[in-house]
């Protein structure tokens, strides 16, 4: 079979649009991925990498700037993932040596394992670091940060589900106890039966809702109770007024408290009743006249002639209400103050008498002194 001018010209064609379209997508390809950007190698040391592997993405501040190109087991036990970051973009990894995660700003760069969704592949984000920090040495690990990513708010919001989980059981199991069912029906009933009372006027609260005079008077009541509040708001202004003037002037009572003067008082206060501490003292082991009166003999006489003075009045008064006697006769025979009344009477219509009483008191008068002339 002879091949024409114009097969080889189609075939031509068709080879090099192919390799103008694989060409295309090659550089797309490599283009989204970074192939053809220049990249820097860093590494993390993580305890756990939930499934990375060579190959995923790595963002920093959720761009795609570089892939893992190497998941190693160290010899710890722990997992050495290294991956390449584009030039363009190292500048943004900025940290200091030794570092802990802080909460405030400014904040260093951490790389922490994260996902692309609930189901995505694995992925290292690393974030963006302060200024205020110096670009990352590459043969230094990148400080790692556990729980960033979907996938650990995932786990986290699994985690306060199950514990949200766990509460609501506790809560309900109480349900479950046959006892504690029967207790929740009858409570049930007795508020039916309290409520259907309530509706039906019966009780003290159904008149409350349902009594207008009943109302006025607990609306009375309440008014009442406010006004007493208020003077008690008042009185305690006024105390603390009386406070204030006992702080600020310079009245008695803030001498007593603030000044001298309290002080004073109250060591005049305490002296007094050493003194008389003192005399009591004395009074009970001294030998005067107070503590024989007290404790001695010549107490004991003067309790007796007390006594015997006591009886002797009530024996006097007891004579005199029966009417013994002189003062007897005078308090209880109304004739003898008749007669005495009428003496009396008597003696005040006598002219000598009236006389003699003038007489009397012109003699007590102090006489004039009698000037004594010399010839």
């Amino acid at each position: 079979m002879k091949t024409t001018a114009g097969t080889r010209l189609r075939v031509g064609i068709f080879v090099l649009v192919a390799l103008v379209i694989g060409a295309s997508i090659s550089f797309a390809i490599g283009a989204q991925e970074n192939i053809f950007a220049s990249k820097t190698t860093y590494f993390a040391i993580f305890d756990d990498v939930g499934g990375l592997q060579k190959g995923n993405t790595v963002r920093v501040a959720g761009v795609n700037v570089g892939s893992v190109t190497e998941v190693v087991i160290g010899e710890s036990g722990r997992i050495e993932v290294y991956f390449r970051v584009i030039d363009d973009a190292t500048h943004l990894i900025r940290g200091e040596l030794g570092l802990v995660l802080p909460e405030a700003d400014p904040k260093p760069s951490f790389a922490a394992i994260g996902s692309k969704g609930l189901l995505g592949d694995r992925i290292i984000e690393i974030g963006v670091g302060s200024d205020e920090y110096a670009e990352w040495d590459p043969d230094e690990p990148v400080p790692v940060s556990v729980g960033g990513g979907i996938m650990a708010l995932a786990e986290r919001t699994l985690i306060e589900a199950e514990g949200t989980a766990h509460n609501l059981r506790l809560a309900t199991d109480p349900f479950s106890d046959q006892e504690f069912s029967n207790d929740l029906k009858e409570t049930a009933r007795n508020l039916a039966k309290a409520s259907g009372a309530i509706a039906s006027g019966e009780g003290t609260i159904a008149r409350l809702m349902n009594d207008a005079e009943l109302g006025r008077d607990v609306k009375g009541a309440v008014k009442e109770l406010r006004a007493a509040g208020k003077q008690v708001a008042a009185l305690g202004k006024n105390l603390n007024k009386i406070t204030e003037d006992i702080q600020t002037n310079e009245g008695t009572a803030h001498a007593l408290i603030y000044g001298t003067e309290g002080a004073d008082a109250i060591r005049n206060i305490r002296d007094t009743f050493s003194q008389l501490n003192t005399i009591l003292t004395e009074v009970r082991e001294g030998d005067g006249a107070v503590n024989q009166l007290i404790y001695g003999e010549l107490g004991d006489s003067f309790m007796d002639n007390l006594q015997n003075a006591s009886d002797d009045i009530a024996f006097l008064t007891k004579e005199a209400r029966d009417g013994k006697g002189t003062v007897g006769a005078l308090l209880t025979d109304p004739s003898i103050y008749e007669d005495i009344k009428r003496l009396v009477g008597d003696l005040e219509r006598n002219d000598i008498l009236r006389a003699l009483v003038r007489y009397s008191i012109r003699r007590d008068e102090p006489r004039e002194p009698v000037e004594v002339t010399e010839e």
